[in-house]
């Protein structure tokens, strides 16, 4: 599926614009209960910065940076955000359980504990947008492919299919009749009106009525037929 057919992972961009604000409001909401009432004048609100431990500006930071990459739809970006968010997760369990129990400030565990929740359900929330139709799973993790929503006869192992999209790299199949095709099958694709040669494709997920796969083995004729007709397709 091309990415202008993809939906918009409204969710994701709430969560991402929150994490944006996050780092800016954290550090002003510490320094508005510090208790100082002129907090806000300059000479003192530099001193306050100054005084931000390098670990708070690397968890802040990395609160920034997920905001910033969830707001590309694409699994490598997603994957990184998720693993920031545990990164941050795992930074400040650090700083709990590395202070003398006696001294550990109240307002600290408060912190932990909403800052614990939050990126959990943010995790959970990408988890559930990381599928179609909001994230093309089939999307290289280094490269950004293509897709195209043609719609082309094909017969992969001798059933009758339609493709709803394709690419350089795979593409989606509509079956016409029942298949027992599976996950990991390395189907024979002939598309009818591309090219006589036949594709090698993997299954790399199974629809309810359908398939998506990715191509394994492509001969030079099948390469040259394929860019021929795209080209007189778009």
């Amino acid at each position: 599926m091309s990415q202008a057919a993809l939906k918009k992972p409204v969710g994701v961009y709430i969560i991402a614009f929150l994490f944006l604000l996050a780092p800016i409001g954290n550090i002003l909401i510490s320094f508005a209960g510090s208790g100082v009432k002129n907090w806000h004048d300059i000479n003192v609100l530099i001193p306050f910065i100054q005084s931000i431990p390098a670990l708070d500006w690397i968890w802040l930071g990395l609160l920034f940076v997920t905001g910033v990459l969830l707001f590309r739809p694409h699994k490598l970006s997603w994957s990184i955000a998720i693993g920031t968010l545990l990164l941050v997760l795992c930074i400040n369990a650090y700083r709990l359980f590395n202070v003398d129990g006696n001294s550990i400030d109240p307002a600290f565990l408060k912190i932990f504990s909403v800052l614990a929740i939050i990126c959990t359900l943010s995790v959970l929330v990408i988890a559930s947008y990381f599928r179609f139709p909001y994230l093309d799973r089939r999307a290289n993790w280094f490269t950004n492919v293509k897709r195209f929503d043609i719609r082309t006869p094909a017969v992969a192992n001798g059933v009758k299919a339609t493709t709803e999209s394709i690419s350089h790299t795979g593409c989606r199949l509509s079956f016409e009749e029942t298949s027992e095709f599976k996950k990991g099958d390395i189907l024979k694709v002939k598309f009818l009106e591309i090219s006589q040669a036949e594709a090698d494709a993997e299954v790399v997920e199974r629809l309810e009525f359908g398939a998506r796969v990715e191509f394994r083995q492509l001969s030079a004729e099948f390469k040259q037929d394929f860019e021929r007709w795209l080209k007189s397709r778009t």
